[in-house]
């Protein structure tokens, strides 16, 4: 039986060539290719008016939009990014028309596709400047100048849950199934408010802060961990990172840090605010918070032990990479005006 389904572009080729070279009639090259002669003369003819083996363009279905209601979808869509599909189905509808919801999600699936909304600190005008400033200043940093500042900052741990996302596989109706969900504890069961930091391709302490901190407190880690640290992963005049906290920039600690600073132990690098996603130890928490979940923590001391073992493994070659990209960052913060930003 001969086939009826269309002919491949492979067999078009050889049908012609055929045709060209051998002077074959369209009888013997459907016997030969096994389709029937009708489809063989059509492909001929279809090479002979268009020059192409390609299938023509077939009209179709008529849309039931035209061009113009189409680009008012996208441009809808475009002027506010958190409208539904049957939001702008309304709008488009306000028109005598009538569409669907699966309609306007067809028409915007051409450029448009629906994502979670990222999570970021909120960027006034004044930020924005403020970090493409720091950006500008920093862009030209060597390796070894990164290398040389103190990177900090505090994180909190949990026993249960984690700020990722957690993307399972189920059949239909299994998802209340136990193996499609992840347990939750109020207040995470616990956790683990801790201070840390690192320097080049070396961590440094790792402190464990109890109850709320305070300056007094913060005070009490630059004395013990955060110069000590400092001096131990670089030497005298290393730079020392940290954001604009309050407790952070508080008279006492500001005051202690400024008087180290003119006795050369140290200097201060002027951090933009509302900028974790410039701070690449924001990346080791959470290369550290992966770490712990996978050996399971089953009490809040338990965590703490987990935390310190996990730290100490942190590798150089990590670091390392953590580092070498800050002239990217910079770029990428350029790039954006002083924005959110992508690699």
């Amino acid at each position: 039986m001969y086939q009826t389904k269309k002919i491949c572009m492979m067999a078009r080729q050889k049908q012609l060539s055929k045709e060209k070279n051998e002077g074959q009639s369209v009888r013997k090259i459907g016997k030969t290719l096994k389709v029937f002669p009708s489809a063989v003369a059509k492909t001929i003819k279809r090479y002979k008016e268009t020059g192409s083996h390609e299938d023509r363009t077939r009209k179709g279905i008529p849309g039931v939009t035209s061009a113009a209601e189409d680009k008012f979808i996208r441009v809808t869509s475009l002027r506010n990014r958190r409208l539904t599909a049957a939001q702008i189905r309304d709008q488009v509808n306000a028109t005598q028309r009538h569409i669907s919801a699966t309609t306007v999600k067809r028409r915007l699936e051409s450029g448009l596709h629906g994502r979670i909304a990222g999570r970021k600190p909120l960027l006034r005008k004044g930020n924005k400047q403020k970090r493409l400033v720091w950006a500008k200043e920093h862009k030209e940093w060597t390796l070894d100048q990164w290398k040389s500042v103190l990177w900090s900052d505090e994180s909190k741990f949990v026993i249960f849950g984690s700020n990722h996302r957690v993307f399972v596989r189920c059949r239909k109706h299994e998802r209340m199934d136990s193996t499609c969900q992840v347990p939750t504890v109020k207040h995470g069961g616990g956790g683990v408010m801790v201070w840390g930091c690192f320097a080049g391709d070396t961590v440094g302490d790792l402190f464990k802060i109890g109850g709320i901190l305070n300056q007094h407190g913060y005070h009490t880690i630059l004395q013990r961990h955060a110069i000590p640290s400092g001096l131990r992963l670089v030497g005298p005049s290393f730079i020392f990172q940290q954001d604009s906290d309050p407790k952070h920039t508080s008279r006492l600690c500001k005051g202690y840090l400024t008087k180290k600073e003119s006795d050369g132990v140290l200097r201060q690098m002027t951090w933009p605010p509302q900028s974790l996603d410039l701070n690449p130890i924001e990346m080791v928490w959470g290369e550290l918070d992966r770490r712990v979940k996978a050996k399971g923590p089953i009490s809040a001391k338990h965590l703490w032990e987990l935390l310190q073992d996990c730290w100490k493994t942190i590798s150089g070659d990590y670091l390392l990479k953590l580092i070498k990209r800050m002239p990217r960052v910079c770029e990428a913060v350029i790039k954006a005006k002083g924005g959110y930003f992508e690699e």
